[in-house]
């Protein structure tokens, strides 16, 4: 990892780097309910969730589909309840986004979410105002890691991407980013991304 002076604008994912959300939030819904299905982490990360991501269908449709293939879960409110109360800020990641910022550089998120959480998200946090670009998978009908999730927001920013640096915290995002030329930093914590930020980016 060195430094980058090429770099004009900063990619973040929105998912467990900004807003801790359906991951954590499904895990403790499996351990509460006793739910052992070893298909999936979490129940709330059945197959339709890639259609909501893609905005091809409602969150009520969804919820429909997690309740047929869990109906312990209980409600449809229920879990409307419960994803909201449980979404919360990745503690630190909003302190960075505003320094890289006032140092000049654009910023964006590119991130797999559904409607209805990130009209939520955007009013309880009010985080959508740090960024110059916002490229959701279900307004750009296309989820990370295909290159042309990267293609909409670089468009979006007028970047090319040696002139772009990506955060992630999956590891086939990143591999993904780097493929098509764009620098990546796998995010662990905010503290960790703190540290290769000031490898990398010359007046950080």
């Amino acid at each position: 990892m060195h430094q980058n002076n090429k770099i004009k604008n900063i990619i973040f994912d929105l998912g467990e780097v900004l807003i801790h959300g359906i991951r954590d939030t499904g895990l403790a819904l499996k351990e509460k309910h006793k739910i052992s299905d070893a298909l999936f982490k979490t129940p709330l990360l059945v197959p339709i969730v890639e259609e909501l991501f893609l905005g091809n269908v409602s969150e009520d449709a969804y919820l429909e589909a997690v309740l047929r293939q869990y109906p312990e879960l209980g409600t449809q409110e229920y879990l409307k309840a419960h994803l909201r109360e449980n979404f919360r800020e990745v503690e630190g990641t909003r302190a960075i986004v505003i320094k890289v910022r006032k140092l000049g550089y654009k910023t964006a998120i590119l991130s797999i979410h559904g409607k209805e959480w990130i009209d939520y998200l955007e009013k309880k946090f009010d985080f959508h105002k740090l960024f110059d670009a916002l490229s959701y998978s279900y307004e750009d009908k296309v989820s990370k890691p295909h290159p042309s999730a990267f293609q909409k927001v670089l468009q979006k920013l007028n970047a090319k991407p040696e002139e772009c640096l990506f955060i992630d915290d999956h590891e086939r995002n990143i591999e993904a980013a780097r493929a098509l030329g764009i620098e990546s930093i796998l995010f662990t914590t905010a503290q960790d991304l703190q540290s290769k930020l000031k490898k990398i980016l010359p007046n950080f």
